[in-house]
């Protein structure tokens, strides 16, 4: 049987490469020698040692069964085989922290406080990981650490200031997506949620975390502007259609309303289903594409309600929605 080992070549063969890759890990091309300008803006260009790259340029070896992974010992991007078993391992014990408030499809692990119900749901996301990690699909998962994926609750910024641990389980996490996390009352009684950080080890690069008052109530906020969606209405400045859970968001903004968002980095939209007491879920619309003036797409977690009441803090910012298609 032919097997391709990813080894280190030897210190008097040590050609280097270019490979040229997009962001789902994908290899475009790979050259003896560099390319001078990229043609998208989504194209990253690498240099690597590995001698697999010579059976790839001689088509000795399938370029559909490599990619492009983050190597997290290295802390670089490398070729390598596509797997199904996910690999989690940390280079080392330094804690990385979880970014506040921050897109939940802009990290790899996020994390929902809801603190009235005294639960943590953590969430995988498993489309990034698998092109961050090069695989086909998460079947398996290996590590030689039961604890890597440990959320540590500490006072806020001061890594060394630990306060509570929330243990994460990795089978659950990967299987379905989700670990739903009933917290200590020891935990829930004595935090001040608004006074707290979060960290855990870097097994990936990106981490957040959020502070809702319950899964099924919408925290109350005297600066959230509340929107009753009409999907006939056409002065809005931004209108969203939702086809099963699949969101186009169509803005009629650019660059002169940059003003709009005083620095806002997103928009966090809170969808609830008739009132503000029946939440069904949340998202973030990045600001700068907002200002783009045209149409982009994003996929929501959650089941898009019949009379959705749209809630978020902007002033300026008007919203209405479509209708809703099922298919």
């Amino acid at each position: 049987m032919d097997t391709e080992t990813l080894i280190k070549p030897e210190q008097n063969n040590n050609r280097t490469y270019f490979i040229v890759f997009d962001t789902q890990g994908k290899i475009h091309k790979i050259n003896s020698s560099p390319v001078s300008e990229l043609t998208d803006d989504t194209l990253t260009q690498i240099e690597s040692t590995n001698p697999i790259c010579k059976k790839l340029l001689k088509g000795t070896a399938s370029i559909k069964k490599f990619g492009i992974i983050w190597d997290v010992v290295k802390e670089k991007w490398d070729i390598s085989r596509r797997s199904s078993t996910l690999v989690l391992e940390s280079n080392n014990n330094k804690l990385l922290p979880f970014i506040f408030d921050t897109d939940k499809e802009d990290t790899e692990i996020f994390v929902n406080i809801f603190y009235n119900d005294g639960t943590a749901v953590i969430y995988a996301n498993r489309d990034k990981i698998k092109n961050i990690k090069n695989l086909s699909d998460i079947k398996e998962i290996t590590t030689e650490e039961t604890d890597l994926l440990d959320i540590y609750i500490t006072k806020q910024n001061d890594p060394d200031y630990l306060i509570a641990i929330i243990k994460a389980d990795p089978l659950t996490l990967f299987k379905w997506g989700k670990q739903v996390v009933k917290l200590d009352s020891n935990i829930t009684n004595n935090i001040a949620w608004q006074k707290v950080s979060m960290y855990t080890k870097p097994v990936f690069k990106n981490y957040g975390w959020n502070l809702i008052a319950s899964e099924n109530q919408v925290p109350a906020s005297g600066t959230n502007t509340v929107v009753q969606t009409s999907s006939n209405e056409d002065k809005k400045n931004i209108n969203i259609n939702v086809v099963d859970n699949k969101l186009t968001i169509t803005s009629m903004l650019d660059k002169q309303h940059e003003s709009y968002f005083e620095g806002q980095r997103n928009l966090r939209i809170i969808v609830c289903n008739k009132d503000p007491d029946n939440f069904i879920g949340s998202f973030n619309i990045p600001v700068d594409l907002l200002l783009k003036h045209k149409s982009n797409t994003t996929i929501i977690d959650f089941k898009w309600p019949a009379e959705p009441l749209l809630l978020y803090k902007n002033n300026y910012v008007t919203i209405s929605t479509g209708e809703k298609n099922v298919r």
